[in-house]
């Protein structure tokens, strides 16, 4: 190996050890994602890969050198390709990738010690690299309908280097089966070229997307309620004012349901806080049950939740509450074999002409279940400046 080469395989060998640790304590702060170690382990095989570059002269044969080489290569390959699988969920690849790195390594011992061909001996390993970079790239822009710009960046490296690996591979093929020393040294040239600048910035920009991930776990983080994944206040104020806009831009109705589980404190006073955690998640899963994509759903603070319905009026606000109410009523809770039943109270209030924002809807909507407790709880209600039911079910103004 002559000097030049030999620094760029040293450099190469001191990044990837970076890397891997890199990936490694991300995997150990960043919630043991499982592709953050699987990386960590492709980077770390890739630094054996390296030093065995560095160790070529040791090894007995160049066969046994070249395919220890390559099955590094493999493991690097591999793992990359899962890590990307675990990130997006990837239902299109089989989970065990190994009987597929196991049948190119056997292709590789073929082509090197049975049927030897230098071309397709060397080109194979740049081409399942380029490969499984494309594939990589595929996974990471198709994993959100809107890829974010670190998603973005990274994806385009990998298509940029995975090009780059196959034309190494077509290089490679080049020399032919006995090895034309010219395009040997045009394979090295090209590929030493490439190597460092794609290698890296791979690496850099997955470690984006990696932070990338994290920023978007604390934001959703910060405005979602932990114990029942509802959005908590200041995530609802976020959606709550830009659905509120939109109604009044469009002239289209935006009624909000109050409500909070009846006698929640006696819950917890007479069976413990956990069963009261209990008691919030089951009430917010019942809330969640057959809404729209585009309604709102908040926890409030303690017992109390808010639903805001885009497009529903007064009369399908009310008609939406009441299934609400006689579900939770029909649905109790098992806890340790035992049967926890609640009922909880709600309060429906639609926009009207003289609301300035959805916080004045929001405080009929609170009367109005401050109303349905007074009544007896367990029923739905409205504040009283708006609509009120007659005996026989129908929505009548107050002044009738």
């Amino acid at each position: 190996m002559t000097s030049p080469v030999a620094y760029i395989v040293v450099a190469l060998t001191l990044t990837s050890a970076m890397i891997s640790v890199i990936f490694f304590l991300a995997y150990r702060t960043l919630g043991k994602k499982p592709y953050a170690l699987s990386w960590s382990v492709a980077f770390l095989a890739a630094t054996c890969q390296w030093s065995i570059n560095l160790l070529a002269p040791q090894f007995s044969s160049f066969e046994s050198y070249w395919l220890t080489v390559n099955a590094f290569a493999l493991v690097v390959v591999a793992l990359w390709l899962r890590g990307h699988c675990q990130r997006t969920n990837c239902q299109r690849l089989p989970e065990n990738l190994w009987p597929y790195a196991g049948l190119v390594f056997g292709a590789i011992v073929w082509t090197t010690v049975f049927s030897p061909n230098i071309g397709l001996s060397t080109a194979i390993v740049p081409g399942i690299a380029a490969t499984t970079l494309i594939m990589s790239s595929s996974m990471v822009l198709r994993h959100r309908e809107k890829p974010r710009p670190a998603e973005w960046a990274a994806a385009i490296t990998m298509i940029v280097f995975g090009l780059a690996q196959f034309t190494a591979a077509g290089v490679a093929m080049l020399q032919g089966a006995e090895g034309i020393d010219a395009y040997r040294d045009m394979y090295m040239h090209f590929n030493f070229l490439t190597l460092p600048a794609g290698y890296t910035g791979i690496a850099m920009f997955v470690i984006f997307m990696l932070a990338s991930d994290l920023s978007e776990e604390m934001k959703a983080f910060a405005v979602r309620d932990p114990l029942t994944g509802l959005l908590n206040r200041r995530g609802f104020g976020e959606q709550a004012a830009i659905a509120y806009a939109s109604a009044r831009r469009t002239g289209n109705c935006i009624s909000v349901i109050m409500s909070d589980i009846d006698r929640f404190k006696e819950v917890n006073d007479d069976f413990g806080h956990a069963v009261g955690d209990s008691a919030l998640t089951h009430f917010a899963n019942l809330l969640m049950g057959g809404r729209r994509t585009e309604d709102i759903l908040a926890r409030m603070g303690g017992e109390e939740f808010i639903l805001v319905l885009p497009g529903a009026d007064l009369a399908s606000a009310i008609k939406i509450a009441d299934d609400l109410c006689a579900c939770v009523d029909m649905t109790p809770i098992a806890i340790d074999g035992e049967i926890l039943k609640i009922t909880a109270s709600f309060g429906v209030a639609t926009i009207s002409s003289k609301d300035t924002c959805l916080t004045d809807v929001i405080i009929r909507a609170d009367k109005a279940l401050y109303r349905s407790k007074r009544a007896g709880r367990n029923r739905v209600d409205l504040e009283s400046s708006q609509m009120m039911r007659d005996s026989d079910g129908r929505l009548k103004p107050v002044s009738a």
